[in-house]
């Protein structure tokens, strides 16, 4: 798959990252950055493939488009790719309002566009692991879920999978606070940490109309900082899991205990090589990593993003959705107005937006 690379920050190398990993299947064939400073930096790593001229790279006609732009810049390039018949992929979240939140759908219903947004975090195996638990019935019907995880988009992406909730409305009340916490670790690593900043926790929660409930629970420090850890809580009317402690209801009629282990490679004198094999529960395989058995060593982030990339492939192929727009209108939808009730300090009622199915 040729892919056109629209941004070339952070995230976007993570994927190029990623795509040169995972070999022939794909090749950067364009890269669009916004100015000559960035094509001078970018032409050191895609030598004659790096363009200014947005119309000049999509001339280059790439299989798809990766758009990982700043926050709500995406919409317009997004547009134009529809318009020229080529498949988009877009980092979250697309937009910025409900009404750019609508205008992502009415363009994909004007060109009849190919739209895929790069949602990856419920293919991290943890949360691939709860699927699976949830799939064979050990938590009975899922009623309630605890997340300090993974923040707003993501968070709503983890919430409505895991409570299977779908696209239904909720009513949303939420708060957030100012922390002190000393910084010692970021996207640039481990450093010294000799200051001490304010970080914002986000407390919410979503009452759904079938009676499930999320309580969303995070601050951004969460993600690097030692001194904020992540937890989930899910709870089923036959079971539930904490961190990695589960119990649920053996076929005997008596509670069973267990805790989800890494299956790790490289540890301890073992020599089959590193990285993270699978996730067992109690001996059976909740989780098998994909990519260990080609020899490929992937962070749990990076193996989700390869899911994500693999099923953007197949969405080109054969139109198998990996996940669709509307998916992901509807987690930025779920966070916005749980923006809008903190800042109102009242309870917001979510309504139908047009993307519902």
């Amino acid at each position: 798959m040729k892919v056109g690379l629209a941004g070339t920050g952070w995230r976007a190398q993570m994927y190029v990252r990623v795509m040169e990993a995972l070999g022939a299947d794909y090749e950067i064939s364009a890269v669009y950055v916004h100015s000559e400073s960035s094509k001078e930096r970018e032409e050191k790593n895609f030598p004659g493939k790096v363009y200014t001229d947005y119309d000049a790279f999509l001339e280059t006609k790439p299989d798809c488009v990766i758009f990982m732009l700043k926050y709500g810049a995406a919409l317009p390039f997004a547009e134009k790719a529809m318009e020229h018949g080529i498949p988009v992929f877009c980092e979250t979240p697309p937009a910025t309002t409900v009404e750019e939140l609508n205008a992502w759908y009415q363009a994909k219903e004007r060109y009849n566009g190919k739209v895929q947004v790069a949602e990856q975090y419920c293919f991290q195996p943890y949360y691939q692991a709860l699927i699976k638990m949830i799939e064979d019935g050990k938590l009975g019907t899922v009623s309630n879920l605890e997340l300090s995880q993974a923040h707003d988009y993501h968070g709503m992406s983890i919430m409505r999978r895991l409570l299977g909730v779908g696209m239904e409305n909720c009513k949303i009340t939420a708060r957030t606070y100012e922390f002190p916490v000393n910084y010692h670790c970021g996207r640039e690593g481990l450093h010294r940490g000799e200051k001490t900043i304010m970080d914002t926790r986000k407390r919410a929660e979503f009452v759904f109309s079938n009676g499930k409930v999320g309580f969303f629970d995070f601050a951004c420090e969460q993600y690097f900082n030692y001194f904020r850890t992540r937890h989930l809580n899910l709870q089923g009317d036959q079971g539930e899991v904490y961190d990695q402690q589960a119990a649920w209801l053996g076929e005997d009629g008596y509670p069973v205990q267990g805790t989800i282990v890494r299956d790790e490679l490289g540890q301890y004198s073992n020599l089959e090589g590193y990285g993270m094999r699978s996730l067992r529960l109690n001996g059976e395989i909740l989780y098998y990593n994909p990519y260990v058995d080609r020899d490929l060593r992937l962070t749990d982030e990076e193996i989700a993003i390869a899911q994500m990339m693999e099923g953007m492939k197949a969405y080109v192929e054969t139109g198998k959705e990996v996940y669709p727009l509307e998916e992901a209108l509807q987690d930025t939808y779920l966070f916005l107005m749980m923006d809008e009730a903190a800042k109102e300090g009242k309870e917001i009622q979510t309504e139908d937006q047009c993307w519902k199915k």
